[in-house]
């Protein structure tokens, strides 16, 4: 709604033109979830995280890929990191084989502080353990506690998969810069570390373990905030498997002309992932229905509709 031709044609509907319903992409549009499951599927196990600003469908994209891999006959956990916590109302029934957690930081706190008054407090008078329990309550305890919970989660994906669907990108990469500074700890000291700490960091690093996925939607915001995570990503020497770009209205094949507009505006930002940020990315199609419960999430594993398009010379 800018400008006075356009405000002018608000007013007067008959007038407005009909939308272009050629788009045409300097890209072939890519294809849905399925050939990612595929090949994430070839290592038998593993980490799959995926990240993004908060409201791109992370945990969508996390619950479609662990019903995929469980409904393929793997052991798959899925798991969050965010507070919102909205995994289990997405998936909304059980599978066999597809275990749901949460990393809670009040419970993870509560843990971690009675197991430091067990081990650091047994030998204590009634001052030192006073002077104890008054550091566990510093706000540091629940970024190690939920560090912690958060290292053993990854340690799991040795033996299955492990899905793991990350907080928004501000406390993902608190939790990545975290990592990095307690391993720096830990090969400085070599201290009193469980070993799935230990062992975070590297995993995480590995490509062959840990598959990233930045989510996203073909919109400025989401796209840019993405590109900062990424850079943040590979300043830690974590590389991005793939980009998802979500939601998309013009890989749905929608006929209505108002979306179809809408969809016109999201080529620039398929173009720029695309050509600028990553070598493989998927499309999801805007969906009419919520993509919940085990229907909907096959769904948009299994159901990308290709958009015809025209691809520029």
């Amino acid at each position: 709604m800018v400008g006075l031709a356009t405000i002018q044609a608000y007013l007067h509907p008959e007038q407005i033109a009909a939308p272009r319903t050629d788009v045409q992409l300097s890209v072939e549009l890519p294809g849905g979830l399925l050939p990612l499951i595929d090949d994430l599927e070839k290592a038998g196990h593993g980490l799959v995280m995926t990240m993004g600003k908060g409201g791109v469908g992370k945990t969508t994209v996390a619950a479609a890929i662990a019903l995929e891999l469980a409904q393929r006959g793997h052991a798959v956990l899925l798991s969050t990191t965010d507070p919102a916590a909205h995994v289990a109302w997405t998936l909304q029934e059980s599978l066999p084989g597809l275990s749901v957690s949460r990393i809670d930081p009040e419970l993870e706190v509560n843990r971690y502080r009675d197991e430091v008054l067990a081990k650091a407090g047994a030998h204590l008078d009634a001052q030192g353990r006073a002077m104890l329990e008054e550091d566990l309550r510093s706000p540091c305890t629940e970024e190690i506690a939920v560090f912690r919970a958060f290292a053993r989660t990854v340690d799991e994906a040795r033996d299955s998969f492990v899905i793991l669907d990350t907080a928004p990108t501000g406390h993902t990469i608190l939790l990545m810069d975290s990592a990095e500074a307690y391993h720096r700890d830990v090969m400085r000291t070599q201290g009193d570390m469980p070993e799935a700490v230990r062992q975070l960091l590297p995993r995480l690093r590995d490509p062959q373990f840990t598959h990233v996925l930045i989510v996203t939607l073909a919109e400025a915001t989401p796209v840019h905030e993405a590109e900062r995570l990424q850079a943040d990503l590979r300043r830690a020497q974590i590389e991005p498997y793939a980009w998802v770009i979500d939601q998309s209205l013009l890989a749905s094949g929608t006929h209505d002309h108002a979306l179809a507009e809408r969809g016109r505006y999201e080529v620039p930002f398929i173009e720029r992932v695309m050509k600028e940020d990553t070598k493989r990315a998927v499309l999801l199609p805007w969906q009419a229905h919520p993509p919940v419960g085990l229907h909907g999430l096959e769904e948009l594993a299994r159901g990308h509709r290709p958009v015809e398009q025209r691809k520029r010379s």
